[in-house]
């Protein structure tokens, strides 16, 4: 891994199925704006909606993950993958210090999310 447990690159399998007539953004490049009604922290309820807005890509880079939670440490970044990983939205699937290999998951299968997500979670 790379600075506070960052890979250099996510490749991305989008398994959320197919887009929902709700979703924002364009193309293949979308999330379900159901994310932001989730128990989740807020960081990562933007993390996931950009992973999900770069899935069309394949992947996505450090850089990008900094991006998306600009002003953020490498640690709140870090932070916030380990808490999608928890709430199984986010799913590892693999990779090395360098690439690592992820599934998305569709924010229906959410149910509640885990207790220090909820905890965390802002009304």
């Amino acid at each position: 891994m790379g600075p506070a447990g960052i890979p250099e690159v996510i490749r991305l399998r989008d398994a959320r199925g197919e887009r929902p007539p709700d979703a924002a953004g364009a193309g293949d490049f979308w999330y379900d704006p159901a994310v932001w009604g989730l128990p989740l922290s807020p960081a990562s309820r933007v993390l996931y909606a950009g992973i999900c807005a770069h899935a069309g890509h394949g992947e996505i880079n450090r850089q990008d993950l900094r991006n998306l939670l600009k002003g953020q440490p490498d640690e709140a970044v870090a932070a916030a993958l380990r808490e999608l990983a928890e709430a199984n939205l986010l799913v590892p699937a693999g990779g090395d210090e360098r690439v690592m290999d992820c599934e998305i998951r569709p924010v229906s299968g959410l149910s509640g999310g885990s207790s220090a997500a909820r905890d965390r979670a802002s009304p």
